[in-house]
């Protein structure tokens, strides 16, 4: 007799590493950065005179899920570093991943690059996040710092601008994994 217990163990059993970390991981982090970026764009684009209380629910939309989204994201690339046989080091030592393999093709050498170059974008956005979100820590611990206005203009289109990369590479990364995949 099948009941839920033993239909969810069969299935388990079939699902390879790869499928897993795409479900797992993949997924979730493509709903955060998604909800992450309208969020982000609303909060940036949408004047706070014209209301106030959804431009906060935007911030604080934008900073949960742009957490959340990192939590998702590094156990991934970490999973598809492993599945692709890459050196987990080339994540540090960014001049080591744009060597190219031996009797590696163009397309699996151009594929490699833009996902290193995609970690390192995705790393950066992370970070002018992370210091956009200093003062506000601050703030919430007792301690009022401000880096000034333009410091603060500086690291918001520095955020943005990483934003929008890192969906032109997430674009060129996906889009050229498709093309080859109808062409074979």
């Amino acid at each position: 007799m099948i009941t839920n217990i033993t239909a969810k163990s069969r299935t388990s059993a079939r699902i390879s590493p790869a499928v897993k970390a795409v479900r797992d991981y993949l997924l979730p982090f493509m709903v955060c950065f998604a909800v992450a970026l309208i969020s982000g764009l609303f909060y940036y684009l949408v004047p706070r005179s014209w209301n106030w209380f959804a431009s906060q629910a935007a911030l604080w939309i934008h900073i949960i899920t742009g957490i959340l989204g990192f939590f998702y994201l590094i156990p991934y690339v970490l999973s598809h570093y492993k599945k692709k046989g890459e050196s987990a080091i080339n994540l540090i030592f960014v001049w080591r991943a744009f060597r190219r393999n031996e009797n590696e093709s163009d397309w699996s050498y151009q594929q490699r690059v833009y996902g290193h170059i995609l970690n390192w974008i995705m790393a950066l956005l992370g970070l002018s996040g992370f210091i956009l979100l200093i003062p506000s820590l601050l703030w919430m611990s007792g301690v009022v710092w401000m880096a000034g206005y333009p410091a603060y203009q500086i690291a918001n289109l520095g955020h943005l601008g990483f934003a929008l990369l890192a969906l032109t590479f997430i674009g060129f990364h996906v889009a050229r994994r498709r093309k080859r995949a109808s062409s074979q």
